[in-house]
């Protein structure tokens, strides 16, 4: 018998189970359900609410024991099914009625509620209580996003773990004692976190339940399809639900490989922004001299067809570029980079404006998110996590506090800087300095290291964040690259992002293969006829509302856009595109890993996908793409000899996570992690009722003959570049009296038009501030609370907060339009303070 699994008996079956498991799990793999409120596989084990008792032989004979709290041992005797078991399941379910609302019917949670479920499976059926039950005021808003319900509270303890457990954000705890114990949050400290509604997710009761979705829908009225979450790049698998052709609600689903069932806020709640109609772009619309005027579908890509002609015909094809925020599924992104370089032949195109590294760097050696967090060693590189991939913060702290090592190099401190191994600042002043200290950092332990690269540091310009990553991986020759960009990897595994950033001729002109903020510049100047915007706002690029005004007056804006904003105010011509939750396709994640998005409501008025409209408009420019359907373009993925070959939709058909590309990386193939209901109730209870993952929401083998490939069979590999990006460590001009360095970072809540369209989180938004450290704001004179105004490439106003932090950086968290006029053409920003009366 091999040494991790041991001899057990259950209800008189000799069986074998793995070493050192919950008798819980256990019992599970071996197919027998105990019933349980506390025990969630994802978090610590309490014994709390005593319904998972089982009977265990002992050397004193068979005792009562919570299966969730006890560890497999060698020879151990369960009984499941005995009378002793039953009546403590009876007495314990009891006990929870005796206070418990039986107000099922108008309870969020009828029909999908564990305790509904097991007070028929294992009650007695009648109580013996007949005194009053507790009332409590309801409901208690105790953050904008989760309502309490204090009388169906059932004590299981699984928010409050999870909100200090795995969020590390204990902003609930219990209160009170006996009769009277119940959830509560502190004083004058509302539930404030990225992440509460996933306590809303695990309750097991409809005490916890979100504002979004309270008294919308009942489980009985709801479809559900499997699907992916696109606000960040970490590519959380979902249930997206729908009610009568709305978005109701997205679930997490347990994904062994991504998002152990974890969902942030802001994509938890996204549903809220697709079903705004009043935000949305509904129909195509032409500009003229009366202002907009809607037009068919027909008129409007004649339009855009002809304005781009005759740009070309004219100007040539430099003239016309393309922009795109990388948010597009991976078929619209290959469409438009298909369109850009075979139709239009520009070469003007950046498919992932919000990317400041080049992709180069992260296709060498790519790692997993496991394989990370497994690693002897992580190095997170000018990546902050809980802003930019906010699900993987909550991996990564759970990673830490099991032995992780971690060396966090950035130019301010973030939230997991207090746990890290070593924090090494990027200095300005030395940066050679600062590669030596993170290779330092590592002790010399060099065979296992994943680094995470990102772009968290606005400041921090493309081609300074390039050549500091190049330089690191120089030093490390054999780390792996864990890709940390928000957004991005499909644009990079497509080719629709410029090779390297050329800037503009002073003879005038585009030069090919420019970066957005070059196209953006260039355009200001009149140099670009066609510019086309794909499912972004140019304000978010740094514009303000003057500099998007005078764009638009010297050059023909197209905009692609699911939601109103300032570019499609001033476009001259907006076409409608379908939303998330609106279109199938699939996507790639930070990992390369190529994942499904369902289709699960009809799109608002007029809109359609991308890669559509890319087709219809290479139509009219007199060419073709050379697809109709989504597999035609799949197929044409699957064998282009690139990043992508061997794509094929056969990967989802059996329930698995999808491949990670190149197909030469190998992986642990196997199903889904198969959770208890308990752990995801509202997908299970869903597809209990007959409502399953909808099928059609993938895109079918059969639909495309050049599905034939399997894993392995076109292995490609990706030969490094890191020497060729590399040239040795940049120096930047040293600081003049009175100028100081600024960090210019996101925050989860930076203003987009899909999230001014929330009406549940655009409260969320907060303006700019600008932290600076205690002894700095001593050495400026700003006191916490001053206003004052920075001047850059720009200026912008705004108020001042002491930092916790002794860094002698000034930090502004928040990136807008405003704050983003100071960043110019500099490898760093450096910046002046001058206190202002507010």
């Amino acid at each position: 018998m091999p040494d991790e699994l041991v001899a057990v008996t259950f209800d008189g079956q000799p069986l074998q189970a793995r070493k050192g498991v919950k008798l819980i799990d256990a019992l599970d793999e071996a197919g027998i359900h105990v019933p349980r409120f506390c025990y969630h596989p994802r978090m610590s084990a309490v014994g709390m609410c005593r319904m998972c008792l089982v009977e265990v032989k002992g050397p004193r004979g068979v005792s009562l024991q919570p299966s969730c709290y006890l560890d497999v041992a060698d020879g151990m005797e369960v009984f499941t099914e005995s009378d002793a078991v039953k009546k403590a399941q009876h007495g314990v379910l009891e006990f929870l009625l005796a206070n418990h609302p039986l107000d099922c019917p108008v309870c969020d949670k009828g029909g999908e509620c564990p305790l509904q479920d097991q007070a028929f499976a294992h009650g007695s059926g009648e109580t013996r209580f007949v005194e009053e039950k507790r009332h409590y005021a309801k409901p208690i808003p105790i953050s904008r996003l989760i309502k309490l319900d204090r009388e169906r509270c059932i004590q299981c303890d699984r928010c409050t773990r999870f909100a200090d457990e795995v969020a590390g954000e204990p902003l609930i705890d219990f209160a009170g004692r006996g009769g009277t114990l119940r959830i509560s949050t502190f004083s004058n400290v509302d539930f404030d976190s990225y992440f509460s509604g996933n306590v809303a997710q695990i309750c097991p009761v409809g005490a916890l339940t979100t504002t979004p979705y309270r008294f919308k829908a009942r489980p009985w009225d709801l479809i559900q399809s499997a699907s992916t979450c696109t606000q960040c790049d970490m590519g959380c698998q979902v249930s997206l639900q729908s009610s009568q052709n709305e978005l109701t609600r997205m679930l997490g689903i347990d994904s062994d490989a991504i998002n152990h069932s974890w969902l942030c806020d802001r994509g938890r709640f996204s549903t809220s922004e697709v079903n705004n109609v009043e935000h949305r772009v509904t129909r195509p619309r032409l500009k003229d001299q009366d202002g907009p005027v809607e037009v068919s579908w027909t008129k409007a890509l004649r339009a855009a067809a002809s304005t781009m002609k005759r740009a070309i015909d004219e100007r040539g094809a430099s003239a016309v570029a393309v922009l795109s925020s990388a948010s597009l599924t991976l078929e619209d992104t290959y469409a438009w980079a298909k369109l850009a370089s075979d139709v239009v032949r520009t070469n003007a195109v950046d498919g992932a404006a919000d990317v400041r590294i080049d992709g180069s760097l992260l296709l060498g050696n790519p790692a997993s998110i496991n394989e990370a967090l497994a690693a002897r060693r992580l190095v997170l590189f000018n990546v902050d996590p809980k802003n930019e991939l906010p699900v993987l913060h909550l991996r990564l702290r759970a990673a830490i506090r099991a032995g992780l090592r971690v060396v966090e190099v950035n130019a301010v401190p973030t939230d997991l800087t207090p746990i890290v191994d070593r924090w090494v600042p990027i200095d300005p002043a030395n940066l050679a300095t600062t590669i030596d200290s993170v290779v330092a950092a590592l002790d010399g332990d060099l065979d296992d290291v994943v680094v995470m690269a990102g772009c968290r540091d606005r400041a921090l310009g493309t081609s300074l964040n390039t050549t500091l990553l190049g330089e690191l991986l120089s030093r490390i020759p054999r780390a792996k690259v864990l890709s940390g960009i928000a957004h991005g990897a499909s644009a990079l595994a497509v080719g629709f992002t410029p090779s390297a950033p050329r800037g503009i001729r002073s003879s005038g002109g585009v030069e090919p293969s420019m970066s957005a903020d070059s196209i953006v510049a260039a355009a200001l100047r009149g140099e670009v006829a066609v510019l086309v915007v794909l499912d972004s706002d140019l304000m978010g690029l740094g514009l303000t509302e003057d500099e998007l005004l005078s764009l638009s007056e010297r050059t023909t804006v197209i905009a692609l856009s699911s939601f109103e904003s300032a570019t499609t105010n001033h476009a001259a011509i907006v076409l409608p595109m379908s939303a998330y939750g609106e279109q199938q396709g699939s996507t790639l994640n930070i990992e390369w890993r190529h994942l499904r998005l369902g289709r699960q409501v009809e799109p608002v008025g007029q809109a359609r996908s991308a890669w559509m409209i890319a087709a219809e408009l290479a139509s009219m420019l007199g060419d073709e793409l050379g697809f109709l359907t989504l597999a035609d373009i799949t197929r044409e993925l699957a064998q282009s000899g690139g990043l992508l070959s061997g794509l094929g939709s056969h990967y989802f058909s059996d329930g698995l996570d999808g491949p990670l590309f190149p197909l030469s990386r190998r992986e642990e193939r196997r199903t889904q992690r198969v959770l208890d209901p308990m752990a995801t109730p509202g997908v299970a209870s869903i597809e209990r009722q007959g409502a399953n993952f909808a099928a059609g929401n993938v895109i079918e083998p059969s639909e495309s003959p050049g599905f034939a490939l399997g894993i392995g069979e076109a292995p490609k590999s990706l030969p490094s570049v890191r020497s060729s990006v590399t040239a040795g460590v940049m120096e930047l001009e040293p600081l003049t009296e009175g100028e100081y360095w600024l960090s210019l970072v996101p925050r989860l809540y930076d203003p987009s038009p899909g999230l001014l369209a929330n009406p549940f989180l655009k409260q969320a938004i907060r303006e700019p501030v600008l932290a600076v450290a205690p002894a700095l704001a001593k050495e400026l004179g700003l006191a916490d609370g001053d206003h004052c105004r920075l001047v850059g490439a720009g200026s912008t106003e705004m108020v001042v907060r002491h930092a916790k932090d002794q860094s002698l950086f000034l930090a502004v968290q928040g990136v807008t339009p405003a704050t983003q006029q100071l960043l110019g053409d500099q490898s760093w920003v450096k910046v002046r303070v001058e206190k202002s009366n507010g």
